[in-house]
């Protein structure tokens, strides 16, 4: 998933984070979408923003584009990093054509779905295996259709809310050996700014490696 894929017609999204934590050398903010609201969570794989590294002391301040303006889909073969696969602008209420020809994906959204929803269609022609991937605010989610699935609804949960661990950096697939905080969700305020809508938040870690929202 590619982050500069998405729209840019959605609302900045600023999330300061400081580390003050006990934990020795570099580590990092790892910040994530909710999760689709119609799927098991089970079905869903989430891919996260991650920050810059941080030593103690220091902080890092994360920007995405986010809302319903800012949303994108793409498609990944079986086996296939979806870390740098560009993005198609979507939006709710969108039906969205997948189609594979080439050896490669063809995604078409038109008008026409459910309201609050985007209606994925699948050709027969399109490889198993595949991943589809939404790109809802800092990060993606991907899920896999089912064998022979034609449609495929995806419902993402619009709050202005991200969950967000510290530690080790999100990789996928996930690294052999991790050590990650308890996940926080945190809420963003929403305001302006002279470039147009602006969200806001404020994290800390400290020395007992617990996430406090600041702001």
């Amino acid at each position: 998933m590619s982050i500069d894929a998405q729209a840019s017609a959605g609302t900045t999204f600023e999330l300061k984070a400081t580390n003050d934590s006990s934990l020795p050398g570099q580590n990092y903010f790892n910040v994530y979408s909710p999760i689709l609201t119609n799927l098991d969570a089970k079905a869903q794989t989430l891919v996260a923003l991650v920050s810059a590294a941080t030593g103690k002391g220091q902080s890092t301040t994360l920007t995405w584009q986010g809302g319903s303006g800012a949303l994108s889909l793409f498609a990944v073969t079986a086996g296939a990093s979806p870390v740098t696969s560009p993005g198609t602008a979507v939006a709710l209420g969108d039906i969205v054509a997948i189609e594979w020809a080439a050896g490669a994906f063809t995604i078409s959204p038109a008008a026409g779905g459910p309201a609050d929803s985007i209606q994925v269609s699948i050709t027969s022609a399109v490889p198993p295996g595949i991943k589809i991937g939404l790109v809802v605010g800092p990060g993606s989610i991907l899920v896999r259709p089912a064998i022979g699935q034609a449609v495929l609804t995806l419902t993402p949960d619009m709050s202005p809310v991200a969950t967000v661990s510290f530690g080790t950096a999100f990789q996928l697939p996930p690294p052999p050996v991790s050590d990650v905080s308890q996940p926080r969700q945190v809420t963003f305020q929403p305001g302006t700014s002279s470039s147009g809508p602006l969200a806001t938040a404020e994290i800390s870690v400290g020395v007992t490696d617990e996430i406090v929202q600041l702001g």
